[in-house]
């Protein structure tokens, strides 16, 4: 497997007379190679950079789901508090009123 960047490098160890000519095809696709990998670095950084911004506004969406879902449970909780209380406090009344009628 060859490194396409280094290909001008055979110019130059097979011909002797050509190594200007060598030498500046090599430089000329190292260039190209390092510009080519930088560019496709360039594109998945894009890339990931979307991506991480689809994420953030997935979190943030979540997060506000939660936030209501958060609040309807506290006010079924609190609703199931207040119908326990008014329970206990029928109980006790009938046992008063029971507690009466048996003093009688």
């Amino acid at each position: 497997m060859t490194n396409p960047e280094l290909e001008g490098w055979d110019d130059i160890n097979q011909n002797g007379s050509t190594i200007g000519t060598g030498i500046n095809r090599a430089i000329h696709r190292l260039t190209i190679g390092i510009f080519n990998s930088g560019s496709k670095t360039s594109t998945q950084i894009s890339y990931l950079g979307n991506k991480i911004e689809t994420l953030n506004a997935n979190l943030e969406k979540a997060n506000q789901s939660s936030d209501k879902l958060t609040e309807a449970l506290n006010r079924i909780t609190l609703a199931g508090v207040l119908i326990a209380g008014i329970g206990v406090l029928v109980a006790v009344g009938n046992f008063v009123l029971d507690l009466l009628n048996y003093l009688k």
